[in-house]
């Protein structure tokens, strides 16, 4: 059995890309230290990697678990290339620093830099190591402040320097990394938007249909209910790129409207009201008079809720009241009807959905076409503009005034374009949402967790009107369930389903 005398751990890490392709890849890196290793006669139980392309919190964790995993396992020497290679900051060298000197068997070997460090080591090899953190700090920090000019730079043209947020992808044109829509997701994250809407929807809810859709993260996992949160509140669908805290006008294609991105963010932000309420009743503001086409008033009596019309023609005052839960009873039988047993008779309605709806998108392809165009155009011109500011033919004060109404141009375009087919969009992702929600409606109506909000949704969505005239009540469907309820009854009636 080996002493831990002879057991090491190896430590690579590369820091840039360049690095990499010039040949100081991980690989290389453990190769050379195995073969230190070798010639010293340490046996490397493990090996640890940094890559260039974690992120600076990975980094700290693999970092982190090196440091520990050799204070737990009693390993006395830690391999690595050279000090810039082991530690970044002074946080890391004090760590180091803090590892050594409590116990004196406890070896650093930073091979290429020729330096073997321990508690012990002579104070010129502490002072060699400590400028060498310093340097290494140096480095690092003029990579970062070297990256935050190319951020700001990549922001002032109006592109975002990270990856965008799902719907979106990285393309190169004219040598330029630039976002548009991802062809295989941004239909989907549409999807999403609009079903956020739905009274059945929460962020929890539409997280798991987001992996039903393929919308997940890089590595092929769901997201979590906090990143679904932060991809339904990102300004980057509608043109605006936030980043490091801050927010800029971004060439990116819209994806959605403002006014679904508004409405969503209004639906998140909402606190959920109180589940009863005396001076809220569910039918306020839902149920009409036929006489005058005005609300009707409820008022609390008894214990129960009564509904009324109180304006002064004579037909509204002859009108007796109407309880609540009469009107709910009826609501709720109204909604029984809908549910299909057939979800061939559903599947076909949706497809007859479809149809009508490709119909449109073609009359509207040719008008977006010549906003693309003119799109691609400014974008053109407001590249050449930059490359005028680089070359010192124009102040920056010009570029920045002219990018800007470029930008502004440009934003203008997109939602014009958006705005052709919205109209379209709009009715036909209502409707798939009719037809999900009337074969759940009836369940969610009755659920007490449904805030009364959301199902003033369902009663709006799901019916044209609901009335009452003479003393009489009437539910009336939407076009729509009103298809639905039809061949709901009939495929009842034939599979023995009707009373």
């Amino acid at each position: 059995m080996m002493s831990p005398d002879e057991i090491g751990v190896i430590l690579a890490r590369v820091s840039t890309k360049g690095q990499e392709d010039e040949g100081y890849s991980l690989e290389a890196q453990v190769k050379n230290l195995r073969m230190y290793c070798t010639n010293t006669r340490i046996n490397p139980i493990k090996v640890f990697k940094i890559a260039e392309s974690a992120s600076k919190t990975e980094q700290r964790k693999i970092f982190k678990e090196a440091m520990q995993f050799v204070e737990k396992k009693h390993v006395k020497n830690l391999i690595v290339e050279k000090v810039d290679r082991h530690v970044r900051n002074l946080h890391d060298a004090v760590e180091t620093h803090d590892w050594l000197t409590k116990d004196e068997t406890r070896k650093v070997h930073f091979v290429k830099d020729a330096i073997v460090l321990h508690k012990n080591s002579r104070s010129q090899e502490w002072l060699n190591w400590g400028m060498r953190v310093v340097l290494a700090k140096n480095y690092i920090d003029n990579l970062r402040e070297e990256a935050m000019k190319g951020w700001a730079e990549k922001l002032a043209q109006g592109w975002m320097p990270a990856p965008p947020p799902p719907g979106y992808m990285t393309v190169v044109r004219d040598g330029k990394r630039i976002h548009d829509f991802n062809p295989e997701t941004y239909k989907s994250m549409q999807r999403i938007f609009q079903l956020m809407l739905e009274p059945q929807y929460t962020i929890e809810t539409i997280r798991h249909k987001m992996t039903e859709f393929g919308l997940v993260t890089g590595k092929g996992r769901p997201f979590s209910k906090s990143h679904a949160h932060r991809i339904l509140t990102n300004p980057f669908y509608i043109g605006t790129i936030r980043f490091n805290g801050n927010e800029y006008p971004g060439k990116q294609p819209h994806l959605i409207s403002e006014e679904l991105f508004n409405a969503v963010q209004a639906k998140i932000s909402r606190k959920r009201p109180a589940k009863y309420r005396k001076h809220n009743p569910l039918l306020k503001g839902v149920m009409i008079c036929e006489h005058c086409e005005k609300n009707i008033t409820w008022q609390l009596q008894k214990g129960r809720l009564y509904g009324s019309c109180q304006r002064k023609l004579e037909a509204c005052k002859k009108q007796s009241f109407v309880r609540e839960d009469a009107v709910l009873e009826l609501i709720q039988g109204k909604l029984d009807e809908l549910i299909c047993p057939s979800p061939e008779v559903i599947t076909w309605l949706t497809t007859l959905l479809h149809q009508d709806f490709q119909l449109s998108v073609n009359n509207v392809e040719e008008a977006q076409k010549a906003l693309d165009e003119r799109i691609e155009r400014i974008k053109r011109m407001d590249d050449m503009l930059y490359d005028d500011k680089l070359a010192g033919l124009i102040s920056g004060e010009r570029y920045q005034s002219k990018h800007d109404s470029f930008i502004s141009e440009i934003n203008d375009l997109q939602k014009q374009k958006g705005g052709i087919s919205q109209e379209y969009e709009t009715k036909y992702m209502n409707g798939i949402s009719e037809i999900e929600l009337s074969q759940d409606a009836k369940r969610l109506f009755a659920d007490e967790n449904t805030s009364s909000d959301d199902k003033r949704i369902i009663l709006t969505k799901l019916f044209e009107k609901i009335s009452l005239k003479d003393n009489s009540v009437s539910v009336t469907y939407t076009k729509l369930t009103q298809a639905i309820a039809r061949n709901s009854g009939l495929s009842k009636e034939i599979l023995g389903y009707a009373k």
